[in-house]
């Protein structure tokens, strides 16, 4: 495993609310069906941060910046500007 991994699955955990989702069942399941290698410790590693934190973050990036969504786009998309 690579220090790369472990920036993509951060990276993957604040602009994906799907993978958050995925990892709050089960982080090694998450990451092993996305091709995420990841050691033991690094797993144990990530399990340890605080997914409120994670959550908080991403409400702030920029949506432009997120993987769409579908349940995210239906609800933009029902909403009145």
């Amino acid at each position: 495993m690579t220090q790369e991994a472990v920036e993509r699955v951060l990276g993957r955990l604040i602009t994906d609310a799907r993978f958050r989702r995925a990892v709050g069942d089960s982080l090694e399941a998450a990451c092993v069906q996305q091709g995420y290698r990841l050691s033991g410790t690094e797993l144990r590693f990530l399990s340890e941060l605080e997914m409120k934190e994670i959550d908080a973050l991403a409400g702030r990036i920029n949506p432009g910046l997120c993987r769409a969504d579908a349940e995210y786009v239906l609800r933009a998309g029902n909403q009145k500007i």
